[in-house]
C-alpha cells in the first residue's frame, strides 16, 4: 500500500495519485463492521485505485473538543487498511489551514490532484470550515460532475448504529464479546508508540499519554503479536491504573485478548 501525505499531493510536490481513484475519507478509529462496510465501497471498482483519506491524529484531538482516546494506533490503522485491500492511504495533518478549507474547495482538492472519480461517505460525513458541508450536499456537487457517490447508511448492531464510542464504552466497561462484535474481530491492546519500562520479567506499558482505550484492571488470557512475533504468542497479560504489563521481553505491537478479565 501507497501511504501519501496531504499537503504534498495538494501542493504538487510529489506525483498525483497513480489513477484515478475510488475515495473514502474518515478518522476511522478502530476500524469497526462500519468503517469496513464504508471501505468496501471502494473496493473492486477497478479500474479505480481505493483509497481512503484519514488523520495522522484525530481532529478532537488537535482541537481538544472531547476526544475520548483512540483505540488504534495509525501504524495499525494502516496496516488494516492494507488488509482490506485499500491501495493509496492520504494522511492529513488537521491544521490551521486545513481546518479552515470550505467543504466545496476540499473536493474541489479530491477531483484535482486526487484523481477522485467516485467517492463514499457516511451518511452523517460533514466537512469544511464549520462543518458547512454534509454527505448529500457532496453527492449533490460531485452529480454537477458525474462522478458517482455513495452515501452509506451505518451498519446497526443490536439495535444501535456501529460507532467507535459504543466501542471505547464496551472495552472499557470489560465486555470483550460486545466490542468484538461491533469490530468484527477480538479486541486487542495497541501498544505501538506507547511509553514502555522493561521490568523484571517483561515490559509495562503505559497507555495514558495517547488516551489508548484499555479494558478494566484485570488479568486477561491473549496473544501476542509484533515484528518479532508475526504468528504470535500465547501470554497471560495483566491491566492495572492504566498500564498494561506484558510477561514477555520481545517488544509486541499488540496484544489481541481472547478471555475478559
Amino acid at each position: 500500500m501507497i501511504v501519501l501525505d496531504w499537503a504534498d499531493l495538494v501542493e504538487r510536490k510529489g506525483p498525483d495519485l497513480p489513477a484515478e481513484t475510488a475515495m473514502t475519507i474518515g478518522v476511522f478509529d478502530g476500524v469497526h463492521r462500519g468503517h469496513q462496510g464504508l471501505i468496501g465501497q471502494v473496493i473492486n471498482r477497478f479500474p479505480l485505485i481505493p483509497t481512503v483519506l484519514t488523520f495522522r491524529r484525530n481532529p478532537k484531538e488537535v482541537l481538544r473538543k472531547s476526544w475520548e482516546g483512540e483505540l488504534l494506533s495509525l501504524n495499525r490503522k494502516l496496516t488494516l487498511f492494507e488488509n482490506l485491500g485499500v491501495s493509496v492511504a492520504v494522511l492529513i495533518d488537521f491544521s490551521e489551514g486545513f481546518s479552515k478549507l470550505r467543504g466545496r474547495d476540499f473536493l474541489e482538492l479530491l477531483r484535482g490532484p486526487g484523481n477522485m472519480r467516485f467517492l463514499a461517505v457516511g451518511d452523517n460525513f460533514r466537512c469544511g470550515f464549520g462543518l458547512d458541508t454534509g454527505a448529500f450536499e457532496l453527492r449533490a456537487l460531485n452529480n454537477e460532475m458525474d462522478i458517482p457517490t455513495a452515501v452509506v447508511a451505518p451498519v446497526s448492531k443490536g439495535g444501535l448504529p456501529v460507532s467507535s464510542s459504543r466501542i471505547r464504552k464496551a472495552i472499557q466497561e470489560g465486555d470483550l464479546a460486545g466490542a468484538a462484535a461491533l469490530l468484527g474481530r477480538r479486541v486487542e491492546i495497541d501498544v505501538d508508540g506507547l511509553p514502555q519500562t522493561p521490568e523484571q520479567g517483561g515490559i509495562r506499558y503505559d497507555a495514558r499519554l495517547r488516551k489508548r482505550v484499555i479494558p478494566p484492571d484485570g488479568v486477561y488470557s491473549a496473544f501476542l503479536y509484533g515484528t518479532d512475533l508475526p504468528h504470535g504468542e500465547e501470554a497471560v497479560v495483566s491491566v492495572e491504573e492504566g498500564e498494561v504489563f506484558v510477561p514477555s521481553q520481545v517488544n509486541p505491537l499488540r496484544i489481541e485478548l481472547l478471555t475478559g478479565p
